[in-house]
């Protein structure tokens, strides 16, 4: 028999709600245990690039640089203001946003599925491996997580309302949680423009269930209410998501969709042993099918579970935009559809030794994103030799513009006095308005002026560059202009002081 909705009784919710917390703190402490080992990957240095901006820059010229608002860079921003800059600091908001939605997979599982259910997909949200490996990356994920779900709560309230009867909620109960569901997918879209597609999902479910005779219409002119407040609230950041789907998508670095590609993506969505995988797939399966009679709010798991990757793909024939990481929120979703499908398994020992192959499968996803000792940084790597510069007498040269976001974060007065910078293929990046390196074309490197007595060139030499987009030739012809007196090479980077032979 399907579940249906249960309302904890007055005297359990102390204890529901010591279940919510301990479970939350345990998701925290995932998240954070280890979390400053790992140097900055390259995506977490494009938020360094923009956490060394001003305030007036985030709300200003930036507020379109990048393809998605900076509203993440500047919750960042402020984080670091009060707790410092450290990788555990940073990271750290993540994290607990990570964790923070766990009260809310909370209020999702207990309405469909019961205690039991909600209790069991708690437990499998702490360690969801997608969640888990973005949640401890400096990035705009758990920010979306947390908004798209704060936002599922609300619409799931509402629509088991309406399966209760139109008086089920109050008048003002009822404007609060939409105002939930509105603010919540504002959040998601402006922390990442692909959240577009949470609304749209939404707005298909509801005619869906509206014709299936699950909600009424009166519903459905509830919802587009909120609909037209949310297009409101997003024009500000709808306008540059859309610049940037006419330019910066057109040449975007994800592959064009393909089914090797959709296969390759989804498997990394769950990114389980594949001697696990049947295991958990079955168990989701199962809480698919118990989801059967549960009415509109049942509906919402797998159309955002299943529907948002769909969606995804379906967008990806039109523009390159299937990629694992904007599946983070449904990957964790699916929690709930593990806790419903767990309780619903006959006997108690099926249960746990079920819960316990779904578990290992997380935890040997996990691992990697466990490093025991701390791998240092290219700056780090070669903080010898970048102490002993004199940013005042010593201009900067770049092999490539991404060289900037670690460089500036850890010797940000090397960025004082002028500094340029080439790119493959001569293209200008995404984010330019946020360097502080001037691009140079690298036909025009002879034209370079120089104008101190000191040059320092840091070229990328790992992973080399492919044919014909090599900067070297470039660099080569800037360096013949100075006397090379000192050089350090790392792991990736190479960095050499140059005299100018024709001293200023």
């Amino acid at each position: 028999m399907a579940p249906g909705p249960a309302a904890p009784l007055a005297g359990d919710r102390r204890a529901e709600a010591r279940t919510v917390a301990l479970f939350t703190l345990a998701a925290a402490a995932a998240q954070l245990a280890l979390i400053g080992n790992n140097s900055f990957t390259g995506d977490e240095q494009v938020t360094l690039l923009f956490l060394r901006a001003d305030w007036s820059e985030l709300w200003g010229p930036l507020w379109g640089a990048d393809t998605h608002r900076p509203y993440y860079y500047m919750l960042l921003k402020a984080w670091s203001g009060v707790f410092g800059e450290s990788r555990f600091a940073l990271r750290s908001l993540g994290g607990l946003l990570h964790a923070a939605s766990l009260p809310f997979v909370w209020v999702l599982a207990r309405r469909l599925g019961g205690r039991r259910a909600a209790v069991w997909a708690l437990a499998f949200s702490v360690l969801s491996p997608l969640a888990l490996f973005y949640g401890r990356d400096i990035r705009n994920y758990p920010l979306v997580t947390f908004s798209v779900f704060g936002s599922l709560a609300a619409l799931s309230a509402l629509a088991a309302a309406e399966r209760a009867g139109a008086r089920a909620l109050p008048a003002r109960r009822r404007v609060l949680l939409w105002a939930g569901v509105t603010a919540g997918a504002a959040s998601a879209f402006y922390a990442h423009s692909i959240s577009v597609l949470y609304p749209v999902l939404v707005g298909l479910w509801a005619l869906g269930c509206a014709g299936a005779g699950l909600v009424s219409w009166r519903f459905v002119g509830q919802l587009a209410l909120a609909g037209l407040v949310l297009a409101l609230i997003s024009v500000p950041a709808l306008l540059p998501m859309l610049h940037h789907a006419e330019t910066t998508l057109k040449a975007f670095w994800i592959p064009p969709t393909d089914p090797g590609r959709l296969l390759s993506q989804m498997r990394e969505a769950y990114p389980y042993p594949a001697p696990l995988l049947p295991a958990v797939l079955g168990l989701m399966g199962v809480g698919l099918w118990r989801l059967r009679g549960c009415g509109a709010a049942g509906l919402l798991i797998p159309v955002m579970v299943i529907g948002q990757p769909v969606a995804l793909a379906l967008l990806g024939l039109v523009e390159p935009v299937f990629i694992t990481r904007a599946m983070v929120w449904p990957a964790m979703l699916a929690s709930v559809l593990l806790g419903l499908g767990l309780a619903g398994l006959p006997g108690r020992r099926l249960r746990l030794g079920s819960a316990a192959l779904v578990l290992l499968a997380q935890a040997l996803a996990a691992r990697p994103d466990y490093v025991a000792h701390y791998r240092p940084s290219e700056p780090e790597r070669l903080a010898a030799f970048f102490d002993r510069i004199d940013p005042a007498g010593t201009e900067l040269i770049l092999g490539r513009q991404n060289v900037e976001h670690l460089l500036r974060w850890s010797y940000p007065a090397l960025f004082d006095g002028p500094v340029f910078a080439f790119n493959k293929n001569d293209r200008k990046i995404v984010y330019d308005a946020a360097n502080r390196s001037v691009r140079v074309l690298r036909g025009e490197a002879d034209k370079l002026p120089l104008t101190r007595p000191r040059f320092l060139i840091v070229q990328q030499i790992r992973p080399p560059a492919p044919q014909g987009t090599d900067v070297t030739p470039a660099l080569d012809r800037i360096a013949a202009r100075g006397r090379l007196i000192a050089a350090a090479e790392g792991a990736w980077w190479r960095a050499e002081l140059y005299e100018r032979r024709d001293p200023p």
